[in-house]
């Protein structure tokens, strides 16, 4: 994040919302700059109109996006001195830099990405839910576990009408995108409430394949199950196995991939 407002562009174009989407390497910065702009313009609309409750859409559709994603915060914010982003969680005020690594990847993503909607849509009644298309490369990285067991349902349910295209390595969002699939098949009949909250994933709106490393791709999806095939599932469950453990160090990362290419090959 930004320490000092120097340089920060006063207005925004609807362009921007294009501006280094494809860059590999983009921050959580320009969404940030965005934030806290609208702020201080809803700020100033508050006080034309002498009214506290007069909100901007745009920056509703970003607090909206938020809270589909994540329930447990709230009333997300720019406060100064220092420059920080907040948001408040068990009824207490946190930096974005005082969450955990999840939760600063994944509301880092989501704030970045309904600002680019509500730039992109400003005369959508309900931008989030506007076609899209999003690239993410290793949709896994720097996620503990138990985030990326939800990062894929999150991300279709906060941007339902959204296609995502995603890479990972992680045998844990294999998993998930199974979970929501087999929730799909019995979403007429479920009455657990447990499943009942599992996001359910319609198979024909889904298409998986795995790649060598020579480029070469195999379709994941078996047509007849409606499920990600599990050719790949021994290799992913021995991964599992180590993740799970907590392994400290390096050790287990050689034999578990030299295991994984010979079976590839």
């Amino acid at each position: 994040l930004p320490r000092s407002r120097k340089g920060f562009p006063k207005s925004h174009q609807r362009f921007e919302a294009l501006t280094d989407a494809l860059n590999a390497h983009n921050t959580f910065k320009s969404a940030f700059v965005w934030f806290y702009n609208k702020e201080n313009e809803e700020n100033r609309l508050q006080k034309e109109q002498r009214d506290f409750d007069v909100t901007l859409k745009e920056l509703d559709v970003v607090r909206a996006a938020i809270s589909r994603a994540f329930p447990d915060i709230a009333e997300p914010q720019v406060r100064l001195n220092p420059l920080r982003f907040v948001v408040k969680k068990d009824e207490q005020w946190i930096s974005i830099e005082e969450l955990s690594d999840g939760y600063k990847t994944l509301l880092g993503l989501v704030i970045d990405l309904s600002s680019r909607f509500a730039m992109a849509n400003p005369d959508s009644p309900d931008p989030l839910r506007d076609e899209a298309i999003v690239m993410i490369d290793e949709i896994d990285l720097h996620l503990h576990p138990s985030w990326q067991k939800r990062v894929v349902g999150d991300l279709l349910r906060t941007f339902p009408n959204t296609q995502f295209i995603l890479t990972t390595h992680s045998p844990f969002i294999v998993e998930a995108t199974n979970n929501y699939l087999k929730r799909h098949a019995v979403k007429d009949i479920v009455k657990d409430p447990e499943v009942k909250r599992i996001l359910p994933l319609d198979p024909a709106s889904v298409t998986a394949y795995t790649m060598d490393e020579h480029g070469n791709y195999q379709n994941m999806m078996d047509a007849e199950l409606g499920l990600l095939d599990d050719h790949l599932l021994d290799v992913l469950n021995d991964i599992n196995l180590v993740y799970e453990k907590g392994s400290s160090g390096n050790a287990w990362r050689r034999p578990v991939q030299e295991k994984f290419l010979r079976r590839r090959s």
